[in-house]
């Protein structure tokens, strides 16, 4: 709910913020309430479309949905692009310099934004790929090539058609196996379609295809409704458990998402329980977990890698370098004494379908054992 505040919060003041700055540039021969108040509607209508499917069970059509999508993108930056011309302005003001009209001004805005986000667009279905070599410190049963993507958010942007696309860039490595990271579903279950289900059934991997379960995941469906329909995808969901790839020598912990109560009203389970179900703890050990924390779990139970997305790498500029600067590892890899750690920027997106300064990712990772 805290989340939802922010996001109604954010909404109100860059909405009323750029609603006023047009208005002054374009339509001051209009009476000022109506013509705000409608621009605010707009502006608003990624948040109010999504209040109207959650809470009120509404369906809204897709071509709508992904519509909201794109205007908050074009609000995020019209607002930024507004505040750095209006800071100018006023610098200009202070020194008793002209500066340009207002409606040149926003014109200028106007083309600013309507790159920056045609680019993002473009730039978010380039998928690239990061691939690492590593070295483990324990014994492995020959060579591991792993594929890993999070964070798919089937929904508005992920349609069946570039879900495909996806599995195939997938495929084409020939990986031994495949891990999802969580957030596979956006927000509302019923856009996880039959013909998205046909596509992930197309990903293989002859050790398997395994994921987590993410908070997004969760703000669509419970925990047995989402490992039913995620799993007709022969996709095996780890769920607070522990399996064991015996070609390789290797287990994997799946985890529950960290953002989750579980529907007896208890949390997940901590690591090092999920690891006394480890049977030779002189094995590999592989981490799944949606939401990255730290390399303390890691640490507690000598892991050897771990894989979580859910950052995005904060999707869009300026945000990603902002988080950068704040946080531990908003994407990418750590080596912390043989214990790698990986955090995809993810696969698809969360609201603005645009990635500015960061990019859609598969994870390629070539493992071996210390003795080869």
């Amino acid at each position: 709910m805290g989340i939802l505040i922010l996001i109604i919060l954010q909404s109100i003041v860059f909405g009323l913020y750029t609603a006023y700055r047009l208005y002054q540039a374009f339509f001051t021969k209009y009476k000022k309430l109506p013509v705000i108040i409608s621009l605010l509607l707009v502006f608003s209508s990624f948040l109010i479309v999504r209040i109207l499917v959650k809470y009120c069970h509404i369906n809204v059509p897709h071509n709508i949905v992904f519509a909201t999508h794109i205007i908050l993108a074009v609000t995020n930056y019209l607002f930024m692009y507004l505040i750095i011309t209006d800071i100018v302005r006023i610098i200009f003001k202070i020194i008793h310099k002209p500066f340009i009209t207002h409606k040149l001004q926003l014109i200028i805005v106007l083309s600013a934004t309507f790159i920056t986000v045609l680019y993002g667009y473009i730039n978010s279905h380039d998928t690239k790929t990061a691939e690492y070599n590593i070295t483990l410190n324990k014994h492995l049963n020959g060579e591991l090539k792993i594929a890993a993507v999070s964070d798919l958010h089937i929904g508005a942007d992920m349609s069946p058609a570039r879900l495909e696309k996806e599995v195939n860039n997938i495929n084409k490595y020939n990986p031994d196996i495949i891990f999802i990271a969580g957030d596979i579903i956006d927000n509302n279950i019923k856009d996880f379609t039959y013909a998205h289900i046909d596509a992930l059934k197309k990903l293989y991997a002859p050790l398997g295809v395994y994921a987590v379960i993410g908070n997004h995941d969760y703000y669509s469906a419970d925990a047995a409704t989402l490992k039913s329909l995620i799993e007709k995808t022969n996709i095996k969901v780890l769920l607070d458990n522990v399996t064991y790839i015996q070609e390789k020598g290797i287990y994997i912990i799946g985890r529950d998402s960290l953002r989750h109560t579980n529907d007896n009203g208890s949390k997940r389970q901590n690591i090092v329980s999920l690891y006394n179900n480890i049977e030779d703890k002189s094995k590999p050990v592989i981490i799944l977990d949606h939401v990255p924390k730290g390399l303390d779990d890691g640490r507690k139970i000598n892991a050897d890698i771990q894989i979580s997305g859910h950052t995005h790498d904060e999707q869009t500029f300026p945000l990603n370098l902002i988080i950068k600067i704040l946080t531990f590892l908003p994407h990418g890899m750590i080596n912390d004494n043989g214990f790698y750690y990986f955090v995809s920027s993810g696969l698809g997106l969360w609201g603005p379908p645009v990635r500015v300064g960061t990019d859609s990712e598969i994870l390629i990772i070539n493992v071996k054992g210390k003795d080869l």
